[in-house]
């Protein structure tokens, strides 16, 4: 039959070449091989993937695996489980070839628990460490987690829970204190639940707002704004809010302060 054509391992046919295909064939079944070798692996310049078991420390891992390797090159890749999990700084040594440092992606020594014990760690060596690409126990965290240095974050972002400031028992959780200034709001704001703390006016001569008025808690319920108080002011007696005439309000505060 026709000699198949192949770039890749899926391009290949299993059952080619058949007993009846010529055996001038052979040398182009070979050479059909090596080309699907090469595209498959391209780039790597020894072996491609090592597996063996750590018979190593917490701080030295060492693999032995059934076929020697021959010597370290770029690309090459580790997939294997740690005996032990980590507690800081790590090396590998393969085939007795030479302790070589693992390293973050960020080119920093591990830290404590950053290799866990029986998962599958995979590295990549870069032609002076091994690079941890996947496996590393800050993959995995779910439980509570410390940032150092300020995060920046794009997007819409989903929390579920409250956001704590400081910690939930040594500090003021976000849902308790925040501090604002120069905002703008618009729409309906539930403060229903909310102490509100405000400033005492300046003097006598100024009107108070609408939020003194309520964080004083005045007898009576400042009434709503209507056709006739628009453009009015909030103006306080001490014990009751009310709407009035913005050109009253020095002599009606001079009325109460003084008489």
């Amino acid at each position: 039959m026709a000699l198949e054509t192949a770039n890749y391992i899926n391009d290949l046919t299993i059952t080619n070449p058949t007993a009846s295909d010529p055996k001038s064939q052979g040398d182009d079944h070979i050479r059909m091989l090596k080309t699907v070798l090469k595209e498959c692996f391209a780039g790597f310049t020894g072996a491609v993937i090592v597996t063996a078991a750590d018979t190593g420390t917490a701080a030295a891992h060492v693999l032995n695996p059934v076929t020697a390797l021959l010597a370290y090159t770029t690309g090459l890749l580790l997939l294997y489980r740690p005996v032990n999990a980590g507690t800081g700084a790590l090396t590998v040594n393969v085939s007795s070839l030479g302790a070589k440092p693992v390293k973050t992606l960020l080119g920093a020594d591990p830290t404590a628990g950053d290799i866990v014990a029986n998962q599958p760690l995979l590295l990549m060596y870069d032609g002076t460490n091994f690079v941890i690409i996947a496996g590393s126990e800050t993959l995995l965290r779910t439980g509570n987690q410390t940032l150092t240095g300020n995060l920046t974050l794009s997007g819409n972002q989903i929390v579920s829970g409250s956001l704590d400031v400081g910690g939930a028992l040594s500090g003021a959780s976000m849902n308790s204190k925040a501090n604002k200034s120069g905002e703008n709001y618009a729409g309906a704001h539930d403060f229903s639940s909310a102490v509100l703390s405000v400033a005492t006016p300046i003097s006598a001569a100024h009107a108070v707002s609408k939020m003194y008025a309520d964080g004083l808690v005045f007898s009576a319920v400042l009434p709503g704004q209507s056709v006739t108080t628009t453009g009015q002011t909030i103006l306080s007696d001490g014990s009751t809010a009310f709407w009035g005439d913005a050109g009253s309000v020095g002599s009606d505060l001079y009325l109460y302060n003084n008489f």
